[in-house]
C-alpha cells in the first residue's frame, strides 16, 4: 500500500548434475590431492578395488581478516568407503600452518579474538561425507586427511568439495568434481 520502493534478493543453491559442476575461489582456496600410504601421487580414477587412499584436503584463508564458522564438506563416491580415524585414536583436528603475524601497533595474545585454536570445532563423518567445521586466521591454512577405500568395482563419480564461510557465502572454494 507504499509508494516507497521495494527491493527483493533471490538466491537460488542446487547441487549440479554429474560433471556439471566446476571450480571456483573467492576468499578461500582449497587443494586436494590423493595419496597411497606411501605418500605417492594416486589417481581416482585409476584406483583397484581395495585400495586404500589418503585424501589431503587443505584451506587457505586468502583474506586479510580471520574466517570463522568454515564449513569443509568432503562427499565421496557410493562406491568409496570412508576409515573413521577416531574409531583408531588417530589425531583428526587437522595440521595447520603458522599464519603471518598481524601488522600494525598491536600484538594480539594467543587467546585472543585474532588467534585461532589448533582444533577443529566439530567433525562429523557420514556413510558418504566427512564435514568439518573450524576457522581461519588471516593467511592460515589447515591441511586434513581423510583415508578411504575403493571399495566396490564399477565407475563412480567423485563430487566436488567445497568450502565456505557459513554466515558468508561470498567467501567460499570448491573443486571440480570427476568420474
Amino acid at each position: 500500500t507504499s509508494n516507497r520502493t521495494l527491493f527483493a534478493s533471490v538466491a537460488v543453491r542446487g547441487i549440479p548434475k554429474a560433471g556439471d559442476d566446476d571450480a571456483g575461489s573467492s576468499g578461500l582456496a582449497l587443494e586436494v590431492d590423493y595419496r597411497s600410504a606411501d605418500g605417492s601421487a594416486v589417481d581416482p580414477a585409476q584406483l583397484r578395488q581395495g585400495q586404500d587412499v589418503l585424501a589431503e584436503v587443505t584451506v587457505k584463508n586468502t583474506t586479510p581478516h580471520r574466517l570463522d564458522n568454515l564449513a569443509l564438506t568432503q562427499m565421496v563416491p557410493a562406491g568409496y568407503e570412508i576409515h573413521n580415524e577416531r574409531m583408531e585414536g588417530a589425531d583428526t583436528a587437522g595440521k595447520r600452518s603458522d599464519a603471518p603475524r598481524p601488522r600494525g601497533f598491536f600484538f594480539f595474545p594467543d587467546g585472543s579474538p585474532q588467534a585461532t585454536g589448533a582444533r577443529l570445532e566439530h567433525l562429523d563423518i557420514r556413510d558418504d561425507r566427512v564435514l568439518r567445521y573450524f576457522g581461519l586466521k588471516a593467511g592460515e591454512s589447515i591441511v586434513f586427511k581423510t583415508r578411504i577405500t575403493a571399495a566396490y568395482l564399477g565407475r563412480f563419480y567423485l563430487p566436488s568439495i567445497q568450502v565456505e564461510a557459513m554466515y558468508d557465502a561470498t567467501k567460499n572454494a570448491r573443486v571440480k568434481g570427476r568420474w
